[in-house]
């Protein structure tokens, strides 16, 4: 076309030119004016001929090529080595050349109907798409493109198949070829100690080292002894796998242990790091290890990158006799709040009785450090009213401020102590992390992803029955003279009824211990027990829940409520427990709404591990008191996936 539009110009002076030079010779020569007018038209005549001639071939040869490209005839198609097939817009195979034959191993008397049946689909639809997609058929794996026919009078479709097997192959081996990393520690070696002879212990952690081991080789991983109650195994992707599929049975055989007949009560945590490269699935181990350690122990925890996977924590972890590492922290935590300006108190959002009573033993501690101090809650959402407002009577007005005024108090110098929870996003107000210069966490429950990962102490006992018992040791080794009055007393001792549930469950030495020093502070059992007291619309509103209650898989009872009524949180956990009264039932569940949102509150006598049926739902809590939220869904779709959770974690 550029050509032509560079010779326009002259053929268009030509055809203008020459008939007025021919009539201008018809005036003076007449022969030669109608030779000239011959010359011109054999020249038009040949161009016309030539460039019907030219057109011809042109056709001819497109009509060949066409010939050659035709699907009812073969032709090239036939002869690529591409699998193709052609299809009408239900599936119905038209045409499919050699390759697709060869491809998925059909006769030369088969021919196939249609392409859904062929490669696994119910319709064509997921492959009429602009991008290539996987499909495996005939045990390979091909990317499918798809053009469409548009010349056809019916909407045809033209399929390509890329073979992608070996390069599929290859990603499966280099995925299952993986480094992983795993660090295992007995989680009660001083206690054995303290059992056991120095000879049997040598002779019990000799026969642990053999357990791993032979459970580790039976994978065909490496497994080194770092230290007498540690080892590390290398292994790979595909044998990791196989452990995960598996559930991990060393922590089984390590938990039944005996030694010449007695019991051992030894655990086993384990660390997984699965990350790119040796160094970095070693670190990551590093981190499993602590994180499965610190929510009791007696588990697995595998960590890529952010994410963690946990296994196992069917034991409650045994408690820990000493109280050395009690004596460390407190005097730490006095220290930095000496360092500090003013100290800011909260827990989590809904408080109750253990998250105000703790709150209330650090207020104390601050106290005889003579440092300014609030408590932080939200007078419209705390389950504690009742003992606030009594604590607030006896010490004064000003020592619960709302979280509004405490972001106003909030500084660089202000010190931050959160207690019963070690998450963020579950405090009473998120927002002063980014104001205050410290932070200080005390929490009972089992360690979950997200953790406070930035506070100057970080003291986590997930084998104490609350938070309340955790910062009543705290007391007895802050200061010279005791530091409690009666009245923080009775505030700490109804956290630790609450969370025992009288004295019930996760109970322990050291409980009763704090529990005994309570009561020769002030605390009155009487009041503390009042607390508790429900008016009548409340006592009917917890008994329907109870009513509505049914069983599931024998073993868990799930109750359903509708009412968002005022204090729901509080009428729920409180059927959720007395549901745990019925016979054989070991877990409890209540699924209820606030505000059009669903929520589930979980309890358990420690049989079922309720902490992680919730943390597979996006909650958590502890062994036996759990809760999660699930937004904005039905009801009738929160039990469907509350009973599935109960499934793949309790009964899996």
């Amino acid at each position: 076309m550029k050509k032509l539009w560079n010779l326009f110009d002259v053929l268009l002076i030509v055809l203008v030119a020459a008939p007025v030079c021919i009539v201008l010779t018809f005036f003076e020569n007449r022969v030669l004016a109608y030779a000239e007018a011959g010359v011109l038209l054999a020249l038009i005549v040949a161009k016309l001929v030539f460039h019907h001639v030219k057109k011809a071939r042109l056709f001819a040869r497109v009509h060949d090529m066409t010939e050659a490209l035709n699907l009812e005839t073969g032709g090239v198609f036939s002869a690529l080595s591409i699998p193709l097939a052609v299809t009408a817009d239900a599936g119905a195979i038209l045409y499919f050349n050699d390759a697709f034959r060869a491809a998925f191993g059909l006769s030369e008397k088969t021919r196939p109907h249609n392409l859904c049946d062929l490669i696994g689909v119910k319709t064509l639809e997921p492959l009429l798409v602009d991008t290539p997609v996987p499909v495996f058929a005939a045990e390979q794996y091909f990317s499918v493109y798809f053009a469409p026919l548009p010349e056809k009078e019916t909407a045809d479709c033209l399929f390509c198949f890329i073979d992608e097997t070996a390069l599929r192959l290859t990603q499966r081996d280099y995925e299952n070829s993986r480094p992983a990393v795993l660090l295992t520690s007995v989680d009660n070696a001083e206690e054995l100690y303290q059992t056991f002879k120095e000879s049997e212990c040598t002779a019990v952690f000799s026969q642990f080292a053999q357990m791993v081991e032979d459970w580790a080789t039976g994978y065909g991983a490496l497994c080194r002894k770092l230290s007498a109650t540690r080892m590390i195994v290398i292994a790979e992707e595909h044998m990791l796998r196989r452990m995960i599929e598996e559930k991990f049975p060393i922590l089984d055989q390590v938990r039944s242990f005996t030694y010449e007949g007695r019991q051992t009560e030894m655990t086993l945590s384990i660390g997984v790091g699965r990350e790119d490269d040796f160094i970095e699935s070693n670190n990551s181990a590093k981190q499993a290890l602590g994180m499965a350690q610190s929510r009791g122990g007696d588990q697995v925890a595998i960590r890529r990158e952010t994410q963690y996977q946990f296994f196992g924590g069917v034991s409650s972890g045994l408690e820990q006799r000493s109280k050395a590492k009690t004596r460390l922290i407190a005097s730490a935590i006095a220290e930095v709040i000496r360092d500090s300006e003013n100290v800011l108190i909260m827990g989590h959002r809904y408080s109750e009785y253990d998250a105000i009573g703790a709150a209330v033993g650090v207020f104390a501690i601050r106290s005889s450090l003579n440092k300014d101090a609030n408590i932080v809650v939200d007078a419209k959402t705390t389950l504690s009213l009742p003992l606030c407002k009594r604590y607030a009577a006896a010490a004064g007005r000003g020592i619960f401020i709302s979280p509004e005024h405490a972001l106003m108090r909030a500084n660089e110098n202000t010190l931050l102590v959160v207690v019963d929870t070690h998450k963020a996003d579950f405090t009473e107000c998120p927002a002063l992390f980014d104001l205050c210069g410290k932070v200080i966490v005390i929490d009972h429950h089992r360690k979950s992803v997200g953790f406070i990962d930035n506070a100057v102490v970080f003291y986590h006992l997930p084998t104490a029955s609350s938070a309340s018992e955790m910062v009543t040791e705290l007391c007895q080794y802050t200061g010279k003279t005791p530091i409690l009055d009666a009245m923080a007393a009775q505030a700490l001792f109804a956290g630790m009824l609450l969370d025992t549930r009288n004295f019930v469950l996760r109970t322990g030495v050291r409980t009763f211990e704090a529990a005994a020093y309570l009561r020769s502070r002030g605390a009155n059992t009487v009041e503390a027990k009042q607390l508790f007291a429900i008016d009548m619309d409340i006592f009917h509103r917890r008994n329907r829940i109870i009513d509505a209650a049914e069983r599931y898989r024998d073993v868990c009872a799930i109750s359903v409520s509708t009412d968002e009524g005022a204090q729901q949180r509080l009428i729920t956990s409180q059927a959720a427990d007395e549901m745990l009264n019925i016979s054989n039932v070991k877990a409890s569940f209540v699924v209820f709404l606030t505000k059009g949102s669903v929520n589930i509150s979980a309890r358990s006598f420690g049989d079922v591990n309720v902490q992680l049926v919730m943390e597979s739902l996006g909650g958590g809590g502890h062994q036996t008191m759990a809760a999660c939220q699930l937004g904005e869904i039905p009801l009738a779709e929160a039990v469907e996936r509350l009973k599935a959770a109960i499934d793949a974690t309790v009964f899996q």
